[in-house]
């Protein structure tokens, strides 16, 4: 009876002791999926403050929250699985915004922090997929997540995506505050005709039809929203692009040449679904 009583202790002293070595020993890969949860749950805290609280991403912060604080008190393999997937799965929904948000880095606010997301998303998935394969095999899955050019490079990713964030923000911020600035919009003469509204409320344009004469015209772009808008339009061969800041009024004054149908967006990464509408100009 002593003997049997001794092997089960023996047992959970070694699997303690190997728990602890594990803890110590915590690979780069088993640092980067917890810290790149606390990322994502910012950038969604971020996201809710400029457009509200949004079931869905309050119950997402919940769950990259839960699996931050595991990923650093008890890390085990189905942490780092789960948080993997979860990470993953950030990445599918910020990635429609990422993309328009790399083609035009400073044409939103918020260009760089989808784009930081995604980053941060693949980086923290890899992560935890690797940490995952670590713990079960007992060897590094990515040997460089293992060594210190792993922290090197995690490192090099940081301060690049710090470095572009402010320029990003710089840049759209003195567009904020000059609307319509570099717009070259052909318009050498004031216009006669009556302005138009349009209002933008919600993200989502109010009027879905405007009506204009040929000539120059003016549409008065009325933003009361918390956040940002631009008020986009393809005229004579050119998309002009109009800054809007949050809770303004921005003059757009354009020289309609000719007579037809234009449509108008805002080029906010995911707003043009609910912000799209039709110029009809008319002789």
């Amino acid at each position: 009876m002593a003997i049997e009583g001794t092997v089960p202790r023996t047992r959970m002293e070694d699997a303690g002791s190997r728990l602890a070595v594990a803890v110590k020993a915590r690979s780069t890969a088993m640092w980067l999926m917890p810290i790149a949860a606390v990322v994502e749950a910012l950038i969604t805290i971020n996201v809710m403050l400029s457009i509200g609280f949004v079931p869905p991403l309050v119950m997402f912060l919940v769950i990259l929250g839960a699996i931050a604080v595991l990923g650093f008190v008890r890390p085990g393999p189905r942490v780092f699985l789960i948080g993997g997937i979860v990470l993953a799965v950030f990445i599918a929904m910020n990635l429609p915004f990422a993309i328009d948000g790399l083609i035009h880095p400073i044409g939103t606010s918020h260009a760089w922090t989808d784009i930081i997301a995604i980053v941060v998303g693949v980086t923290g998935a890899t992560a935890g997929f690797a940490a995952f394969a670590e713990l079960r095999r007992d060897k590094p899955a990515i040997p460089a997540l293992r060594a210190p050019i792993g922290e090197a490079i995690a490192i090099l990713v940081v301060g690049v995506l710090v470095g572009t964030s402010y320029v990003s923000v710089s840049g759209f911020s003195t567009l904020e505050g000059t609307p319509g600035l570099g717009v070259a919009n052909g318009v050498i003469t004031a216009p006669a005709q009556t302005p138009v509204e349009l209002n933008s409320t919600g993200s989502t344009f109010t009027q879905k039809t405007l009506q204009l004469s040929t000539g120059p015209g003016t549409i008065y772009v009325v933003n009361a929203d918390a956040g940002p808008h631009t008020f986009d339009i393809e005229l004579n061969g050119r998309v002009l692009s109009y800054p809007v800041p949050a809770r303004s009024t921005t003059a757009v004054v354009l020289n309609l040449a000719a007579a037809g149908r234009y449509t108008y967006w805002c080029a906010i990464p995911g707003h043009r679904s609910t912000m799209e509408g039709t110029l009809e100009v008319v002789k």
